[in-house]
């Protein structure tokens, strides 16, 4: 039995408490140029000028 299996057996309001102190939701999803794979490829970066920039 895992701490929080223990207290939310014991104590549901505790529990509740700290589930409301560690809310790890992410705010907003993550906005990607491109598919996941195509951004994993060896050549996914190009330069621009000085720069190295992603492809997208």
């Amino acid at each position: 039995m895992t701490i929080g299996e223990y207290i939310k057996a014991t104590d549901r309001n505790t529990y509740n408490k700290l589930l409301k102190l560690c809310d790890f939701k992410a705010k907003k999803p993550i906005v990607l140029g491109d598919s996941v794979e195509n951004l994993m490829k060896h050549d996914s970066y190009k330069r621009v000028g000085r720069r190295v920039r992603q492809k997208q």
